[in-house]
């Protein structure tokens, strides 16, 4: 059986060749916590653990944004939701943006399903917290404890299904 590009199908009707299709990779949005898997870290003698796609087909990227926050609007605008848990370990993912709140200003899009793995106060990367495979009330600790008068860079890991060829 063969198949042909769209790109080999055009040169097949016109002669002439067409330029290649881009191939876009679309996030996969999810909230389902069997769409993630959480593995050991074998570089970390502390037990930390990594977030993974748990899909062959997926793969999990990581996005990085600045929220801007200010004494008048400290809140980080963001609905969190913890997708899973197990004693110390859990994944934490925005389900959503507080509308009118900061979240809606970060530098890019966060979109429901996207796990949250790091944060840092802007300007100051050592203030920097792991939030990767922890459950929801520690996720919240954390996030805590940074200053709430500065703008949070943060780190989440997002879904996206890996380019085929068919």
């Amino acid at each position: 059986m063969l198949f042909l590009s769209m790109a080999a199908f055009g040169l097949l009707l016109s002669g002439t060749s067409h330029p290649p299709m881009a191939v876009r990779v679309r996030p996969t949005m999810s909230l389902d916590p069997a769409d993630w898997k959480l593995l050991s870290r074998r570089d970390q003698v502390d037990g930390a653990l990594t977030l993974a796609a748990a899909e062959a087909g997926t793969e999990a990227q990581v996005v990085t944004v600045t929220i801007p926050r200010s004494d008048d609007a400290p809140s980080l605008g963001l609905l969190l939701d913890e997708i899973a848990t197990s004693g110390d370990a859990g994944i934490v993912a925005v389900e959503g943006l507080v509308e009118g709140g900061n979240g809606e200003k970060a530098t890019a899009p966060l979109l429901p399903g996207d796990a949250l793995v790091a944060a840092a106060e802007e300007g100051k990367p050592t203030t920097g917290v792991s939030l990767e495979g922890l459950p929801f009330d520690s996720v919240v600790e954390r996030l805590s404890s940074l200053s709430s008068a500065v703008g949070v860079v943060v780190s989440v890991k997002r879904l996206l299904r890996k380019p085929r060829a068919t």
